[in-house]
């Protein structure tokens, strides 16, 4: 048993004054006051301050000191700044404050003051022992039951001096394993004369108290009864921390009690005091645990007792022994209160908890892996849980964990108490000893069922996803917010003859490769133009240029770009689309031609079909003149001349001619326009009348014809029936523009001091919006190309200005102004 004594010194004559200072200090306090009357001075006060410094408490001994000290500084002002006479006076209390302020310092550090000593191992005291022969005893029981009960013990004992006197000396006991808790002494104060045996003749020890002695030198705490259960022996030691005598404890024998009542806690006492009294009437061993009340409070103690028996077995006494187990009990409670504790935190952790042996026996489930499972306790074979097409890959992963104690980490699926297999995660690792071996596999389940068909939904929709985007009629291609492309379709990649990877080292990114390797030389710097403003802008990008296929023919495509945002707004990626375009552009190209070739024919066809007409409008005119140009010669011929017939017939030649001109002005007006017919003029009713004339042909089509003029448009000079054809010709237009559901849209409304009308349609747009209004240039099978020039040539001849183009969102606009009236 290693121990650890620590021992305070103090003074020798502090040591004699201590034992008895109460005695002493009314002693000297009587003395110094009758000193101080009779000799009038206040030196003779030290006595009586030393005194109850020695009686102060700690605290009581810092407050005289600070009243000292106040007195001292108050004695020192008065001297300095009073006359002689009171001056001498204060010098006197003065010094007697620093004497007693020195004195009560020394008395306090004296009996405050310590020093350490360090013991060795004490077992049995040697003679020559330093301890007082009469507290030898004490501290060996000290030191057994710190040894026993693994509890510091806390005492009293009598310490030899150089000089050879002894001094009392605190002390504590420590066991060479602490139990690291703070303990109170075992002794509070006197209790009073104690004899530690009842009086017995000389020589004459009892059996009881032999026995008593003998555990008391095993245990430290021995005691004995006699056959009554009276007391007859209780070791001083004992009684110093009961804080009773052995008197005091058999005084509850006249009432009736048991002997150690005033020992016992209050709410164990009946049950002790049967047992005890049964083992008095029956002779049986006693043996319990209860609290045994101390000076410093209720502690646990376990207590035996046995019987001594004389040679016919009748019972002479009692002998026992208390082992102080208040640290076990509360280290076995606070042990408790944990395990409860992280017996819940097991059982509330959001999962499944196991434990197997290193032989891979299932031995724990927590309480939600019992509640999933349906079970009470640990199922024997954890595989019958399994799924089936789980087991056997789980059965090889965790033997080969217990084989290596490497691990365990798999997912599977496991059969609730309904039957419905989940999907878990389950990790495991092993516990192991000092040496490295296995104790224990700990491991854990953590239900995944949710996130796995999570991630299969997940899965199946990127795969069809994946595959949408591969069967599209489309190449696809996807890039980061700089342009660098980072994903590209099948069909993009077998169209390029090459793949992302083989852009990679050669020194230059991904994207100026690809520009380099396939756009066209003669649209290169127009496509790389073009695409860096929206990636600096963040617009999105469409242009049709030439792309060189693998075998090395350039084709038409049609590229646009859109950025996908975050939720912030920021661009996360461009996605690309690449439409194959050359055999449209191509038939656009010979359709262009063809057009080119049918309206050549058509003009030639309408030039002749105008020149037969004119050739039969005049015809007739010309024809009459000449029959009438005869007739006036036949006329002048005869003879005498006919004057009368020949001056009738020389007018119809005038009417005739008159004709023939107005035939070719009719013709001529077509082209150059004249004012003699124009009125001021609503716009907004020209575009109802118009809609109105095509409301038929609309209906049929089923078209829809929105009309929104601005109010309070003025009236404006113009030709009601030349400006009416310009509406009606657009509009019919509109509605022929090839939309399988036509959407024509007239706008009128003043900008610039001209008033501004628009037709839009939602049709495929115009080719070649700058040719539209050449003569005899028609998109159309029939058209002679004759309708757009006409209406330009209207319109500039009111001053004002006609033009087409393609809409954003698709379709065609037409656009014409015309000057607002002079007022």
């Amino acid at each position: 048993m290693q121990a650890s004594i620590h021992f305070s010194l103090q003074t020798q004559w502090l040591g004699t004054l201590l034992q008895r200072r109460r005695t002493l200090a009314t002693a000297a306090s009587l003395t110094g006051l009758l000193i101080f009357c009779v000799g009038a001075t206040p030196l003779a006060l030290l006595a009586p301050v030393a005194a109850l410094f020695l009686c102060f408490s700690d605290r009581a001994a810092q407050l005289a000191l600070v009243v000292l000290a106040a007195g001292l500084v108050a004695s020192a002002a008065i001297a300095l700044l009073n006359a002689q006479d009171v001056r001498s006076i204060a010098a006197s209390f003065a010094a007697f404050f620093v004497l007693a302020f020195c004195v009560g310092a020394i008395v306090t550090a004296s009996r405050s003051g310590s020093v350490k000593v360090r013991g060795t191992r004490l077992g049995p005291l040697p003679d020559n022992s330093p301890i007082h022969p009469d507290d030898r005893p004490a501290a060996a029981h000290a030191v057994s039951r710190a040894f026993w009960t693994n509890v510091p013990q806390v005492l009293k004992f009598r310490l030899r001096q150089p000089d050879g006197s002894f001094l009392w000396t605190n002390t504590r006991t420590d066991p060479e394993h602490g139990a690291h808790v703070e303990i109170k002494d075992l002794v509070a104060g006197g209790v009073g004369p104690m004899t530690s045996m009842v009086d017995t003749a000389p020589g004459a020890e009892p059996a009881p108290v032999h026995a008593a002695k003998i555990v008391e030198n095993l245990y430290g705490n021995g005691w004995a009864f006699d056959a009554q259960g009276a007391w007859i022996y209780l070791p001083l030691f004992a009684q110093s921390t009961l804080g009773k005598t052995m008197d005091d404890l058999n005084a509850s024998l006249n009432e009736g009690e048991i002997s150690f009542k005033l020992l016992l806690h209050p709410d164990e006492y009946e049950e002790v005091a049967a047992k005890w009294r049964h083992s008095l009437a029956t002779g049986e061993a006693y043996n319990a645990e209860y609290r045994i009340k101390r000076k410093t409070g209720y502690a646990w103690a376990r207590t035996a007792a046995r019987a001594v028996r004389d040679a016919n077995g009748q019972i002479l006494g009692w002998y026992g022994n208390s082992i102080d187990i208040d640290v076990y009990k509360k280290t076995l409670d606070a042990l408790r209160d944990r395990e409860w504790e992280l017996s819940k935190i097991v059982d509330m952790t959001p999962s499944q908890v196991w434990r197997l042996t290193p032989q891979g026996q299932l031995t724990f489930i927590n309480k939600r892996l019992s509640d999933f499972l349906g079970l009470e306790t640990p199922p024997r074979d954890v595989f019958a849980y399994a799924h089936p097409d789980d087991v056997r890959r789980t059965e090889q992963a965790i033997a080969h964990s217990l084989a290596t104690g490497e691990p365990f980490a798999m997912r599977w699926r496991i059969r609730r108490a309904d039957g419905v297999y989940r999907w878990v995660d389950t990790r495991a690792e092993s516990l192991r000893d000092d040496a490295g071996g296995i104790v224990d596999w700990y491991g854990v389940n953590v239900d995944i069922d949710n996130q796995v068909r999570a991630e299969e939904v997940l899965r199946e929709s990127e795969r069809s996803l994946r595959q949408l985007v591969e069967t599209l009629p489309a190449m696809i291609d996807c890039a980061s917010p700089d342009g660098e492309p980072i994903y590209r379709s099948q069909q993009l990649r077998q169209f390029l003859g090459y793949d992302l990877a083989d852009l990679d080292g050669d020194g230059s990114s991904r994207l100026s490769g690809t520009l380099d390797a396939g756009v066209h030389p003669d649209d290169l710097a127009g496509v790389r133009d073009r695409y860096a403003i929206s990636l600096a802008s963040g617009q999105p990008y469409a242009r049709r240029h030439r792309l060189r296929r693998f075998d090395g023919e350039y084709r038409w495509v049609e590229t646009r770009a859109a950025p996908m945002r975050s939720v912030d707004g920021q661009i996360v990626q461009w996605n690309v689309i690449c439409l194959d375009i050359d055999a449209e552009v191509r038939a656009q190209q010979e359709l262009i031609l063809a057009q080119a070739r049918m309206a050549r024919a058509s003009q030639a066809a309408s030039l002749a079909e105008l020149s037969a007409s004119i050739a039969h409008e005049v015809n007739q005119p010309l024809a009459a003149i000449v029959a009438n140009s005869h007739a006036l010669q036949r006329w002048l011929a005869t003879d005498p001349p006919n004057l009368e017939r020949a001056i009738a017939t020389g007018g119809r030649i005038v009417r005739d001619a008159n004709t023939a001109a107005e035939v070719v002005s009719r013709v001529r007006a077509l082209f150059n326009q004249s004012n003699d017919h124009r009125t001021a003029t609503s716009i907004a009713d020209l575009a109802a009348e118009a809609r109105d004339l095509l409301a038929e042909e609309a209906l049929r089509r089923g078209a829809t014809m929105r009309l929104d003029v601005e109010a309070g448009l003025p009236p404006i000079e113009l030709d009601r029936v030349q400006v009416q054809q310009v509406l009606v010709n657009l509009m019919r237009n509109a509605l022929e523009a090839g939309s399988t559901a036509p959407l024509v849209q007239v706008r009128a409304f003043a900008t610039d001091g001209v008033i501004q009308v628009e037709i839009a349609d939602n049709g495929t747009g115009i080719v070649f919006p700058d040719k539209v209004f050449d003569p005899f240039f028609t998109t159309k099978l029939n058209g002679m190309g004759m309708g757009l020039a006409i209406c330009r040539s209207i319109v500039e001849a009111h001053g004002g200005r006609l033009w087409a183009e393609n809409n954003q969102e698709g379709g065609a606009r037409f656009s014409f102004t015309l000057p607002k009236s002079e007022m």
